[in-house]
């Protein structure tokens, strides 16, 4: 049975590779490749009690959150991806991933919670059309404390700190 030209090109675009490139994309600069994998109002929820937290609604609002990700990291924000699950026929993709970053005014052999971010977390994607349009972030373990703590505008010792 032949299903609609929607289910035709999910099942045709969504792909471990297509997630990949996603990503990909998004560190290119090139806002062009973006919009093949995102949707100019894609909604992602960013997880945690901190803020720059909760929706970022629209792709400009989403990439203003990863350049102050990148900013506040001194541009050592990395992300290594761990495994990439999909569900074409439903439109999702699930990833997992390791994320490292050093605050940009940090010691670079910091162990700190403040200074250093190392977690591991997943986003949810939710894909139409061959594009990302919703995702969720989750931090796994206890991750969420780690976040908070990174995005804290306070230093170890109590300091307020220079890059918050």
């Amino acid at each position: 049975m032949q299903g609609t030209d929607r289910e035709d090109k999910l099942m045709t675009e969504l792909t471990r590779e297509r997630v990949q490139e996603a990503f990909a994309a998004l560190g290119s600069g090139d806002r062009t490749k973006m919009l093949e994998y995102w949707h100019e109002d894609v909604r992602f929820e960013i997880p945690g009690n901190h803020a720059h937290a909760g929706w970022h609604e629209g792709l400009d609002a989403f990439l203003g959150f990863l350049g102050t990700v990148g900013k506040l990291s001194g541009g050592s924000y990395r992300a290594q991806n761990v495994t990439i699950t999909i569900n074409p026929e439903d439109g999702y993709s699930v990833d997992v991933n390791t994320n490292w970053a050093l605050r940009g005014d940090a010691p670079a052999d910091s162990t700190s919670p403040y200074h250093l971010l190392d977690v591991t977390a997943m986003h949810l994607l939710r894909w139409e059309d061959g594009r990302i349009v919703e995702g969720r972030g989750v931090i796994l373990g206890d991750g969420l404390s780690t976040s908070a703590l990174w995005w804290s505008p306070l230093n170890p010792d109590g300091t307020r700190s220079i890059n918050a």
